[in-house]
């Protein structure tokens, strides 16, 4: 069974770190390759082959940054199986429950409670405290912190090194579907859908 990480670039490349390093993901692959739609070489040392050279076992990967790519490929790959990849130095909370696709990197953490829809990416040093509940295909950059129970919907982005206040157990600090938090962003209320947020969201 091979790993088919889709995407040579900074995402693909990294995530492939990932499974070398870790003794846990090479033995439970038979190999890795990069798939793109026009395969034009290797990429550092790993093949890069066209999605029809994929067998019906092989797992898919989705190491794109952008939310709606990775949506479009799961549409596009309906059916096949997707692989979850955890970093051996990221922390995962065995109370936590996260769907087909995951790509957890080196040092993010998952806590106590949380519950991750399919395909989620979270970048190097990202965290998500107890009790949140995330959607599909959201995207934590580099070093963001999300704290306790907090809801993200669908294909929100979540630039680096922002921080997300914690919301109450009977009011969730809530960010709607496709919302995009800028870079170095401070959110301390609800974000509604489709807004972009950067600087300081207030209070009030």
């Amino acid at each position: 069974m091979k790993l088919a990480i889709f995407g040579t670039g900074g995402m693909g490349r990294e995530l492939a770190d990932v499974v070398a390093r870790s003794p846990r993901l090479r033995s439970r692959y038979d190999s890795v390759t990069f798939v793109v739609d026009h395969p034009a070489g290797p990429v550092q040392g790993i093949p890069v082959v066209h999605p029809d050279a994929l067998g019906d076992d092989d797992e898919f990967c989705f190491a794109l940054g952008s939310s709606a790519d990775r949506r479009a490929l799961a549409a596009r790959f309906a059916g096949r199986r997707f692989a979850t990849i955890i970093a051996d130095t990221a922390v995962v909370s065995g109370s936590a429950r996260i769907g087909p696709g995951a790509m957890i990197c080196d040092f993010a953490v998952v806590n106590n409670a949380v519950e991750i829809g399919n395909h989620f990416l979270a970048n190097v040093y990202a965290q998500v405290s107890h009790d949140c509940v995330i959607g599909d295909y959201v995207t934590l950059a580099p070093r963001v912190s999300c704290n306790g129970w907090v809801r993200i919907e669908d294909e929100v982005f979540i630039g680096a090194g922002a921080v997300i206040r914690n919301g109450l157990p009977d009011k969730r600090l809530h960010i709607g579907h496709t919302a995009t938090i800028g870079m170095a962003a401070t959110v301390l209320k609800d974000v509604p859908p489709g807004a972009t947020v950067i600087g300081t969201r207030p209070r009030t």
